[in-house]
């Protein structure tokens, strides 16, 4: 129960690794406020999670909008009396396969907002109550493609928003250190989801798969451990720094 009576926010979590992170933190203790768009896999994972013994709401949330996730970071901290983690696991998009000579502006803004700047919405929603409270542990979801200059799908705007995230990441942790407030940020690589298995063949899968030192996908599930760890008091001298969670993919 590493989590035990913590109050964490995770975006993304209707769904995907976003689920598997609320799964893994209600079954260590946590109490979820979950943040997506999607109405009806809010509702299932506040059943799911609530079937641990701990309290879960979500809301529907649109990341991109700077003043409803202000709106929304109030209600949260009157909901469940602060914010002690922050997970902004959220990101994608139907076109980050899109490279420089595709993209447009509108397509370019819409990716950055989604991928990037959400994770400025979310971090300032809930920032002043960790300072508050002289306590925080913040998690971001960055990518391989943040390193590589594109991943296996993400090209130009995705790799250009994933990599602002690492910056940000070092940022948050630095101006906020003298608050006790931690802040890390993950690059996976491939990890098999329902969202994945449906935008990708099982040839393409595993072409994927064979790309990796390890010759296989990550699981959510143990991806999700990481950020339990990243969260909790274990982690107390680790701050500013990115894991690579991708099968050996970023070693070439």
């Amino acid at each position: 129960m590493r989590l035990k009576d913590k109050i964490a926010v995770i975006t993304g979590s209707a769904g995907g690794i976003g689920a598997a992170v609320a799964i893994k933190f209600a079954e260590n203790g946590a109490n979820v406020a979950l943040w997506d768009v999607n109405e009806a896999g809010l509702k299932e994972m506040e059943e799911k999670l609530s079937s641990y013994g701990v309290k879960a709401k979500g809301y529907k949330t649109n990341i991109t909008d700077y003043k409803e996730v202000q709106e929304i970071g109030l209600q949260v901290i009157q909901d469940f009396g602060r914010v002690d983690i922050l997970i902004n696991c959220a990101g994608g998009g139907r076109d980050i396969a899109l490279g420089l000579r595709e993209l447009d502006d509108e397509k370019w803004d819409r990716l950055i907002d989604l991928n990037m700047t959400s994770m400025f919405n979310c971090t300032k929603a809930v920032i002043e109550n960790m300072v508050e409270n002289k306590y925080g542990k913040i998690v971001n979801f960055s990518s391989v493609a943040g390193l590589r200059g594109g991943g296996l799908l993400g090209k130009a705007a995705y790799a250009t928003a994933k990599a602002g995230v690492i910056g940000f990441t070092k940022a948050v942790a630095k101006e906020c250190a003298p608050y006790g407030i931690y802040c890390n940020a993950i690059a996976p690589s491939l990890h098999v989801t329902p969202l994945i298995e449906a935008n990708m063949g099982a040839e393409q899968i595993e072409e994927l798969k064979n790309s990796f030192l390890l010759k296989t996908a990550g699981d959510p599930s143990k991806l999700a451990e990481l950020v339990v760890f990243l969260a909790s008091d274990d982690a107390q001298f680790i701050t500013a720094s990115l894991y690579m969670v991708d099968g050996g993919f970023s070693y070439h």
